[in-house]
């Protein structure tokens, strides 16, 4: 879903209706845009939510593919990563980096083993976990040539620093530069 703060002079895409979508869109299809006519694309906890076979290689593509040379395309997803580590640590503090408390999980959560499979099912809508090696080599397989790690509100397009707040403590941050 589009983020609650409509930006403007940028196309806001989402499957659903909102206040904030300009364009009802179903990211594995054909973005309508003409080849190289894009500065940058922000993708805030969307590519969890598609299937790593079958919908990233296209939709990596679509968006190499919609770029401008020098284009960016900046990518947030939880990650893996932290996760994994803080659980194979039994580090609580680590546990509470990626804002989880272990001693007061919320409903339907027991255990941090229960943690990792919530964040890598979230009842069913994710449906693919990421580190950053993963994420590089999907968009390095689209044709991306620069790929990097970032940190939250850092970015080589001060434009794309765009970044909710709420999602600081669990997500990877990478950019891809066409």
């Amino acid at each position: 879903m589009c983020s609650s703060d409509l930006m403007s002079d940028w196309v806001n895409v989402d499957i659903a209706p909102g206040k904030n979508t300009t364009l009802l869109l179903d990211v594995r299809r054909p973005l309508p845009f003409t080849d190289g006519s894009v500065r940058r694309i922000f993708a805030e906890h969307v590519i969890e939510h598609l299937d790593f076979n079958e919908d990233i290689p296209q939709v990596f593509a679509e968006f190499n593919r919609v770029l401008a040379p020098g284009g960016v395309v900046r990518i947030i997803v939880p990650d893996c990563e932290r996760f994994v580590v803080a659980y194979a640590s039994r580090n609580r503090a680590m546990w509470r980096d990626v804002g989880w408390d272990l001693d007061t999980f919320p409903e339907g959560i027991h255990t941090s083993m229960h943690v990792l499979n919530h964040m890598f099912d979230q009842e069913g809508e994710h449906l693919f976990a990421y580190d950053f090696e993963t994420m590089e080599w999907a968009l390095r397989r689209a044709g991306f040539k620069a790929v990097h790690k970032q940190a939250f509100k850092v970015s080589v397009d001060p434009e794309l620093a765009i970044d909710l707040e709420v999602h600081k403590p669990y997500s990877l941050y990478v950019e891809a530069v066409k």
